[in-house]
């Protein structure tokens, strides 16, 4: 697995785990990052916030201040799983963005306990997101006519469900046919099967129109 754990440093020198994810990687060499689901594994996630407290205070010892992230490689072993630290990225990443999405749209909290997050209302909520939902097909879709695929298809996010799919880089779906998208859910398999169907939805949609 290659999960990561996001922190920050805040002014006063305290340490504060913000989320734990499983990152998607793809590309030629399966190294590039396209994504990530929240939250990590259960079976190492508060393992891993363990790991990004220790790294913050160290951090926050030598002036570190703000958010960061740290990478792994996570290796099954007996029963358990070992943790191999990559980097650590002293600045905003590909996991800071859902994560705010997700605080904004519900105002809920991190629970540092379980490693899951909570809604305004209490109830757990998981995104999948990615940064890559590319075809060439999507050229030439403004970003109100993205808005009306979801929206029709009921896709889109609602305050009184607690779920649906936002959508970042929009601006590039006309001339590049790419965009990102953020997919709220209680659970992370409800988050990526709602991540797949607003791809369909998309790709349903283009395909009509010729």
């Amino acid at each position: 697995h290659s999960p990561s754990v996001q922190c920050r440093v805040d002014p006063l020198g305290r340490v504060e785990v913000i989320s734990t994810h499983e990152q998607v990687l793809g590309g030629a060499t399966g190294q590039v990052y396209e994504g990530c689901a929240f939250p990590a594994d259960p079976a190492y996630r508060l393992h891993l916030q363990d790991v990004g407290q220790r790294v913050g205070e160290e951090l926050a010892e030598r002036g570190a201040l703000g958010r960061f992230s740290v990478d792994f490689v996570s290796v099954p072993r007996g029963g358990t799983w070992t943790h191999y630290a990559l980097e650590i990225n002293l600045r905003k990443g590909g996991t800071t963005l859902p994560s705010l999405v997700l605080q904004f749209l519900t105002d809920g909290s991190y629970d540092a306990t379980t490693g899951t997050y909570r809604s305004a209302f209490g109830s757990e909520l998981c995104y999948y997101a990615s940064d890559n939902v590319q075809s060439h097909r999507y050229r030439g879709l403004l970003p109100e006519d993205v808005f009306d695929i979801i929206v029709c298809d009921g896709l889109h996010f609602d305050q009184a469900r607690q779920s649906g799919t936002v959508f970042h880089i929009i601006g590039a779906a006309s001339e590049y046919g790419k965009l990102g998208m953020v997919s709220i859910s209680g659970s992370p398999e409800a988050a990526r099967a709602l991540h797949d169907r607003t791809i369909e939805s998309l790709d349903r949609a283009v395909t009509a129109s010729g």
